[in-house]
C-alpha cells in the first residue's frame, strides 16, 4: 500500500542549555545539558507544486538559493528526501522559531530537528533516533565545522543529559527542583573565536590551560552530584567557579561578566555564561521561583535583551 503525503504536517523541537562543561567538552571532558522548552521552533510542511521553498524570518525562497549561512539546512533537507526515497519537490516549509540565533541555545540543531520530523510526518513515516541525529548532524557540521554533538543530543532529549563525546549519553537524576534563570545579552556569541582562543592558549601556556580544562571537568562531576542530591547552594558555588575558569580561558567578556555580577548581586546562588561565550547568554541559579523572577526582572531592567526563568526537576 502506497502512503500518500499529508496535505500539511508539523514537526517541532525545543532549545537547549549547557549547564556546565562548555569548551572543556571539546577536550574530552563531560558536560551537562538541559532541555530548554521556553523557546522552540516549529516546521510546517505544506503541499505546493514546484521547487522546495523555505518560508522563514531568515530567508524566503527556493532552497537552491538559500544563503551560505543556511547551506546546512538545505543539505539536511535534501538528504532527508533521499532517506525517504522521495523526489525533492512540491512542498513549502514554513519555519517559526522563538530561539534567538547565535546565543548558544542550539538554534541550528533545533531547526534541523523540527524540519526532519516534519518531513517524516508529511510522508507518514517514523524516524528512528539514530536516523534523526544522523540527518541533523549534516546541518550541525555546516554550522559548527566539527560539532561535539551536544546541541543535537540535548535538543532531542526531554531530560537533562550527561554528555561525553564518543560515549553513550546518559539521562541525569535530579534530586530536587532547581530554579534557573537565562538571560540573553542580545549579542551574537563568537564560539569559533573562543574555541580558537583556547587552542592558542594551549600552545602558549599548556600547563595552566590544561589545569583549567581539568578543573572544568571536575566541576562538571561535582555538579552531577549536586543535582543528584538536590543541593542548590553547592551547585551555585560550582557554577561560579566554572565561570571563573571560563573567564581565565578568555571565553567570557565584559558584557557577560557584568550580567553574571548583576545576577549574583540580585540574589543568585551562582551564575555563569552558557554556550560558546563572547556574547550569547548567561545562566543563573536561584533559591526559589520567586527569587528567580526577581533576578530575571533585574537582569532585564539592567539591559538584558530577554530573560526567562523555569524550574528544573525530575519531571522535565
Amino acid at each position: 500500500m502506497i502512503e500518500l503525503p499529508q496535505e500539511i504536517a508539523v514537526g517541532s523541537a525545543h532549545s537547549k542549555l549547557i549547564l556546565i562543561g562548555e569548551h572543556s567538552v571539546v577536550y574530552g571532558k563531560p558536560a551537562i545539558a538541559l532541555p530548554f522548552p521556553m523557546v522552540e521552533v516549529t516546521a510546517t510542511i505544506e503541499k505546493k507544486e514546484g521547487t522546495v521553498l523555505l518560508n522563514s524570518k531568515y530567508y524566503q525562497g527556493p532552497i537552491e538559493h538559500i544563503p551560505e549561512k543556511m547551506q546546512g539546512i538545505a543539505a539536511c533537507i535534501k538528504e532527508t528526501f533521499q532517506r525517504l526515497q522521495q523526489p525533492c519537490e512540491d512542498i513549502t516549509i514554513h519555519l517559526h522559531s522563538t530561539i534567538p540565533i547565535g546565543r548558544g541555545l542550539g538554534s541550528s540543531a533545533a531547526i534541523a530537528l523540527a524540519i526532519v520530523r516534519s518531513l517524516y510526518a508529511y510522508f507518514g513515516q517514523d524516524v528512528s533516533k539514530e536516523e534523526l541525529l544522523a540527518l541533523v548532524h549534516i546541518a550541525e557540521t555546516y554550522a559548527h565545522g566539527n560539532p561535539s554533538g551536544i546541541d543535537m543530543a540535548a535538543a532531542c532529549s526531554d531530560y537533562p543529559i550527561w554528555f561525553e563525546k564518543g560515549r553513550q549519553i546518559e539521562s541525569l537524576f535530579i534530586g530536587a527542583p532547581f530554579h534557573l534563570i537565562v538571560a540573553d545579552s542580545g549579542r551574537v556569541g563568537d564560539t569559533h573565536t573562543a574555541v580558537e582562543g583556547i587552542r592558542e592558549k594551549y600552545h602558549k601556556d599548556y600547563v595552566s590551560t590544561e589545569q583549567a580544562i581539568t578543573k572544568l571537568g571536575a566541576c562538571t562531576e561535582q555538579a552531577k552530584t549536586a543535582l543528584f542530591n538536590g543541593k542548590a547552594e553547592i551547585l551555585g558555588k560550582i557554577l561560579n567557579e566554572a565561570h571563573s575558569l571560563l573567564t581565565s580561558l578568555g571565553v567570557s567578556d565584559d558584557g557577560l561578566n557584568e550580567m553574571v555580577s548583576i545576577a549574583r548581586k540580585a540574589g543568585a546562588l551562582g551564575a555563569k555564561l552558557t554556550g560558546g561565550g563572547r556574547g550569547g547568554c548567561i545562566i543563573a541559579l536561584a533559591r526559589n521561583s520567586s527569587e528567580a523572577k526577581t533576578i530575571a526582572d533585574k537582569l532585564k531592567q539592567m539591559g538584558a535583551a530577554n530573560t526567562w526563568y523555569f524550574t528544573l526537576s525530575q519531571n522535565v
